[in-house]
């Protein structure tokens, strides 16, 4: 097996990391790179992987587990990826709420999987938002592991400064680099494809990687991560003439309001409706382009898919309350959005994320 060129894109909840990991894969593709994805959730039913699987590239999937607590799934998803590209260009995205993947995947890697991988420099994806509350030391329960992330990245890559006046970001960027002098910052809008083609260009270079260990307090970071209930979700409508565009924004307002109401902060919320030849996408966050939703083709389904009939909504939703109640909320907003249609719950997962266990724990950089 050819060795595969792995980049690993990090960053929180909301960051925007299966936009660029789509973005990235598309640019790439077409200057003749041969890409495979590998995502990664505490639980399965995941919307990224069916996403991202419509893009006519190979997509392995790490569920139940975080890589770190799962190094040989995420190995076993890597030489998967890597046979079905020859090598290739693989790109990973881990769960939002992990950090210490230095010590616990960049490390071990370098250490033990040579001839599998050639990791390119960990890069740390940062909502601008995030990054400035963390900068004006305005702590949340997100605060910790975020700050955590940035201390081990080679590449902090600061997303969406399309929201930004480029005063703002120049600022910012300037602000980060100073207080973490051991990453180069750069910035990007995934949304419009700005600074994405400097960043690959960035990462591929030949270059010392995973360079940082970050000092983690476990304790700390198992708090921030049970703070956030899981929610994965199929919901299945009885097929007929329903107006799904509008109802979308209404399921997508009404879940906002219902979260609202109880103070639960957003990490993320994502839908995929699939009804005939049309999807919707649906995606909301705590942070500056909080809510979206589009409307596209749904793609031909490859050999290993079962083209359904049934009108489906897959819901991921990761908030700042329990999961039991964020399940209700959830319900509730598909009661005021779907009223007038049948529909029926299956796949439903909900969770908190245990303690982190990682496989290997490297106290040196390799």
């Amino acid at each position: 097996m050819k060795q595969t060129k792995l980049i690993l894109v990090g960053g929180f909840l909301g960051a925007g990391k299966t936009s660029m990991l789509y973005r990235a894969a598309e640019l790439l593709q077409k200057k003749g790179s041969r890409v495979g994805l590998i995502t990664n959730d505490q639980a399965t039913n995941l919307v990224d992987t069916t996403i991202l699987s419509g893009n006519d590239m190979p997509v392995s999937e790490v569920s139940g587990s975080c890589f770190c607590c799962n190094f040989p799934g995420l190995v076993e998803a890597i030489e998967s990826v890597a046979f079905a590209i020859d090598g290739g260009i693989t790109i990973a995205e881990p769960v939002g709420s992990c950090t210490d993947l230095s010590a616990t995947i960049m490390q071990p890697l370098k250490d033990k999987h040579k001839e599998l991988v050639d990791p390119a420099p960990m890069t740390v994806l940062a909502d601008p938002e995030r990054l400035r509350g963390i900068l004006d030391e305005k702590e949340n329960t997100a605060s910790y592991i975020a700050t955590k992330q940035f201390d081990e990245a080679d590449i902090i890559l600061i997303n969406k400064i399309d929201v930004l006046d480029a005063a703002d970001a120049e600022t910012l960027a300037k602000r980060a680099a100073e207080r973490w002098p051991q990453a180069k910052v750069m910035t990007a809008s995934v949304k419009e494809n700005i600074g994405v083609e400097a960043w690959l260009e960035e990462v591929l270079r030949p270059q010392d990687v995973g360079k940082n260990l970050a000092s983690v307090d476990y304790d700390l970071y198992a708090d921030g991560e049970a703070a956030y209930g899981w929610l994965n979700a199929t919901y299945t409508f009885k097929a007929g003439d329903h107006d799904y565009a509008a109802d979308a924004g209404v399921f997508l307002d009404a879940l906002e309001q219902n979260l609202n109401a109880k103070n639960a902060a957003v990490g993320h919320v994502k839908f995929l409706l699939r009804a005939g030849e049309k999807q919707w996408l649906g995606n909301l966050t705590g942070m500056a382009d909080h809510k979206t939703i589009r409307e596209e083709a749904v793609p031909e389904p490859d050999n290993e898919q079962e083209e359904t009939a049934a009108d489906t909504i897959v819901v991921n939703a990761r908030a700042e309350i329990g999961p039991k109640e964020l399940q209700d909320l959830t319900l509730a907003a598909l009661d005021a959005a779907f009223s007038d249609y049948i529909f029926t719950g299956t796949n439903i997962c909900t969770l908190i994320p245990g303690r982190p266990n990682p496989t290997y724990h490297y106290d040196h950089v390799v």
